[in-house]
């Protein structure tokens, strides 16, 4: 499968790289954890691994629960998402171009070595050691910049950021624990409502309520396991219940970037090849 791009991930930035490739021709693979834990999970493929599809934008993400089905759904012409945390599956595929948009901001065991064109999404990968290239994600003006010899910005450091975080108000987990959803995604809440409840072992339950009056931009799936300072959750005050269900001008961007990027390299490989021929 020459057309073939295996992600690693399937969160909000996946996705948006996911549904930019496979409207431009591209087959394109996910591969994603058993219980994935991305919040705004009304634009994310990863929902697929727990409901079997997933509708983003009118394109539809399927989950294959083997290597063999997933070859055939992928033939027809369908974006997949498979459980393969360790891309095990990589061995057999032989892919020539993967990219790693789990967004962990460090590298979770993504090389050079397994794919002819490697792409890395955010920090935590060095261009030209880890993979052929990086896609800077930190908001502001190189947001999108394709590096190919370093590494993207820690975005904790910038004020872009910081300034983000101040619009939109993040819940952490104070405690382990399974989580028993109380609304929907883009539901309007105020501030002290429980939107969200903590089973913990022994029978004890904590109550999530809302730090502040907004629209619940995110929220883990239900019976999802979390960890304690897991972010679980995300109001936003000051964005519109539509924006929670379309793909953010951030994924858009960088997404474009991740297209940019392998035609540059497809360019590049042929006229290598042509080059190549007339010598021969």
């Amino acid at each position: 499968m020459k057309k073939l791009v295996v992600i690693r991930g399937g969160g909000e930035l996946a996705t948006g790289i996911a549904h930019r490739l496979h409207n431009t021709g591209f087959q394109v693979l996910m591969l994603e954890k058993a219980a994935p834990s991305a919040i705004r999970r009304d634009i994310v493929f990863a929902e697929a691994v727990y409901d079997g599809e997933k509708k983003v934008e009118r394109t539809i993400c399927t989950r294959a629960d083997s290597l063999h089905d997933a070859e055939k759904m992928l033939k027809n012409g369908q974006i997949v998402i498979m459980v393969d945390p360790e891309a095990d599956c990589l061995q057999k595929l032989k892919p020539r171009i993967l990219i790693d948009a789990i967004y962990a901001k460090r590298n979770m065991g993504t090389y050079m070595d397994m794919a002819d064109f490697t792409v890395a999404i955010g920090p935590g990968f060095v261009a030209g050691r880890d993979v052929n290239c990086v896609i800077e994600t930190t908001r502001g003006h190189n947001l999108g910049r394709i590096i190919y010899e370093g590494q993207a910005l820690p975005e904790k450091e910038t004020v872009e950021l910081r300034a983000l975080m101040r619009a939109s108000h993040s819940i952490n987990a104070p405690c382990d624990g399974y989580l028993e959803a109380g609304h929907p995604l883009s539901y309007i809440v105020k501030k002290d409502e429980v939107i969200a409840k903590l089973n913990m072992d022994g029978g004890n339950v904590f109550e999530i309520k809302a730090p502040v009056e907004g629209v619940l931009r995110g929220l883990l799936h239900d019976g999802c396991p979390v960890r304690t300072g897991l972010k679980i959750a995300e109001i936003d005050p000051s964005t519109q219940p539509a924006n929670c269900t379309t793909i953010s001008a951030k994924s858009r961007c960088i997404s474009g970037s991740v297209l940019e990027a392998i035609m540059v390299w497809e360019n590049s490989h042929a006229k290598k090849s042509r080059f190549l021929e007339k010598v021969n």
